[in-house]
C-alpha cells in the first residue's frame, strides 16, 4: 500500500511537470532563472535558515520532558526532516523520520508525535490566519470558505482535547484505534497546564511563516517582479497548505502548477511564474543538503 501511495504521487508529480513544460516555453524559463538576481536568491536561502531556526525552537520547547535535550539536537534534526523530504512524499514526509528520532530519544513515541504534530499544527494555525489578513486586504477574494475552515479547524481540535473521552465507547474492532488515540490525547492533556506555552510557540509560528512566506516573495522580486505584498500573505499560505492535499513528492509540480494558477491573474507571463517557482525549488533544495552534511557526519 506505501509503494501504491507513493508510485501515485510521483506520477502526480511527473504528471503536473509535464504539462507545464509541454504547455509553456520552459525556455523562457530557464532565461529568466539565468539573468535572476542572485542577492535575492540568496536572502531567500537565508529566510529558509531563519525558517528552520526558529521551526527546531518552537519544537523544542513543545517538548514536555525532563531530558536536557539541546536546542542543536532539534535543530540539526530539523535540517535532516528537511533532507529527507527530498526523497519522502509530500511535505511533511521527512516528519515521519523526526517522530521516530525523537521518540527514540524520549523513549516515548506516543510523545514525540504529539510535539511534532502540534508543531505542524500552529504553523498551519498561523498560515490560516496569515491567509485571512491577505484576504481582507485583497478584496477581490471569497473570504467565506477560508474563514469558515479556519474556525471549524480549530474548534475540532479544542474539541478533540476537551471532550474525546466522552466520545469513547466500546468495540473490538475500534479498541486499537481508541488506544492510541488515548496515548495521543494524554499527551496533549499535559499542554493544559502550559497554556503560556502554547501562546509563546503560536507567536513563533508567526515568526515561521513570515519567514516562510517571504523566502518565496523576494524570489518573484528575483525574476524581476514585485508582487502585491498583501495578495502574498494570502496566496502562498494557501498553496502551501494546498501541498496537503494534492499528492506529489516535496511539492515538485504541484506547487509550480498552483503557482501558475495563483499569480497568472496579476499579469505576470507564466514563464516568469514558473522561473520563481523552480528557484524556490532549488533554494529549497540548497538548504536541506546542509541536513544531508548533518546526516552523514552523524551515521559516521
Amino acid at each position: 500500500m506505501n509503494f501504491l501511495k507513493l508510485s501515485l504521487k510521483i506520477i502526480i508529480s511527473f504528471v503536473l511537470v509535464a504539462y507545464l513544460v509541454l504547455t509553456f516555453d520552459f525556455s523562457k524559463s530557464w532565461q529568466v532563472i539565468l539573468s535572476s538576481n542572485s542577492y535575492y536568491f540568496l536572502l531567500s536561502f537565508l529566510f529558509i535558515v531563519f525558517n528552520y531556526v526558529f521551526s527546531a525552537l518552537r519544537w523544542k520547547y513543545l517538548v514536555l520532558t525532563d531530558q536536557k535535550i539541546s536546542f542543536w539536537y532539534f535543530l540539526k534534526l530539523y535540517f535532516i526532516g528537511s533532507f529527507f523530504n527530498n526523497f519522502l512524499p509530500t511535505s511533511i514526509g521527512g516528519d515521519a523520520y523526526k517522530i521516530l528520532k525523537l521518540g527514540e530519544k524520549l523513549n516515548s513515541k506516543t510523545d514525540a508525535f504529539t510535539a511534532t504534530f502540534l508543531e505542524r499544527f500552529l504553523g498551519m494555525v498561523a498560515l490560516l490566519v496569515f491567509s485571512i489578513l491577505g484576504i481582507f486586504s485583497y478584496s477581490n477574494v471569497d473570504l467565506t470558505t477560508f474563514v469558515l475552515g479556519f474556525i471549524l479547524l480549530i474548534l475540532g481540535f479544542v474539541i478533540f482535547l476537551l471532550f474525546y473521552p466522552k466520545f469513547k465507547f466500546e468495540h473490538r474492532f475500534f479498541n486499537k484505534i481508541f488506544s492510541i488515540l488515548d496515548k495521543i490525547h494524554n499527551s496533549f492533556s499535559r499542554y493544559r497546564r502550559t497554556p503560556q506555552l502554547i501562546l509563546i510557540s503560536l507567536f513563533s509560528s508567526f515568526i515561521v511563516q513570515f519567514f516562510s512566506i517571504m523566502s518565496q516573495f523576494v524570489l518573484f522580486l528575483a525574476v524581476g517582479f514585485n508582487l502585491p505584498l498583501d495578495y502574498s500573505f494570502f496566496a502562498f499560505p494557501v498553496i502551501f497548505l494546498s501541498g496537503y492535499a494534492i499528492p506529489s513528492v516535496n511539492g515538485i509540480g504541484s506547487q509550480d502548477f498552483l503557482y501558475e494558477k495563483f499569480f497568472s491573474s496579476l499579469g505576470i507571463m507564466t514563464e516568469t511564474i514558473l522561473a520563481a517557482s523552480v528557484l524556490y525549488h532549488l533554494s529549497r533544495f540548497l538548504v536541506s543538503l546542509i541536513g544531508g552534511f548533518f546526516y552523514i557526519i552523524d551515521k559516521k
